[in-house]
């Protein structure tokens, strides 16, 4: 399985690395698909305690920076479901925003939806990444298996300590009694 990880990482990491460049390239691409929005981001920040030089522009880019590089780190299996969580949540919105499908008619109504499900797809595949252990078992597990075998060894050298203990007390209850009858002896 590690080898089709191996494969399929970047495969999988491929067109969200493409979009994060191409978004961080060409921010104005998202800016054309709702223009208004991003008129209320600039609007917003323009009234915020935000430096000057922060702009609804500047931050499409950063997202396209960040959805490139957990691209990477996600084809180069670095930090692998981090990395998949960041690329579901920068290019989902993204993604969704520039489906118009409303709008179209005939062939490109085609095209779009088969987009959409391509896209989905994708979103599908980072989903599974996400959750995707690499043949390991969750951290929750791994913690309650080693709580059980640390209650187990604890539970096992109770025991052990218990016998030994019992055995010294046999030990000094007969050198005790042992004492006891060479001081009655000497006695008489």
């Amino acid at each position: 399985m590690a080898l089709v990880r191996r494969i399929a990482r970047p495969l999988l990491a491929a067109p969200f690395i493409f979009e994060g460049v191409r978004t961080a390239l060409r921010p104005e691409r998202e800016i054309e698909v709702y223009p208004q929005a991003f008129d209320a981001v600039d609007s917003a920040i323009a009234h915020s305690t935000a430096p000057g030089f922060v702009d609804a522009r500047g931050l499409i880019r950063a997202a396209g920076v960040v959805a490139a590089g957990a691209g990477m780190l996600y084809a180069t299996n670095r930090c692998p479901r981090a990395a998949a969580a960041t690329l579901l949540v920068t290019t989902s919105v993204g993604w969704a925003g520039r489906k118009k499908v409303w709008e179209l008619r005939g062939e490109e109504l085609t095209q779009e939806v088969q987009s959409i499900l391509t896209d989905a797809g994708l979103l599908g595949g980072v989903l599974l990444a996400v959750v995707d252990h690499d043949g390991r078992p969750s951290l929750g597990y791994r913690a309650n298996r080693f709580i059980e075998r640390s209650q187990k060894k604890a539970a096992a050298k109770q025991r052990e300590l218990e016998k030994k203990a019992g055995t010294l007390e046999k030990k000094a209850k007969g050198a005790v009694e042992t004492a006891q009858k060479q001081f009655a002896d000497q006695k008489h």
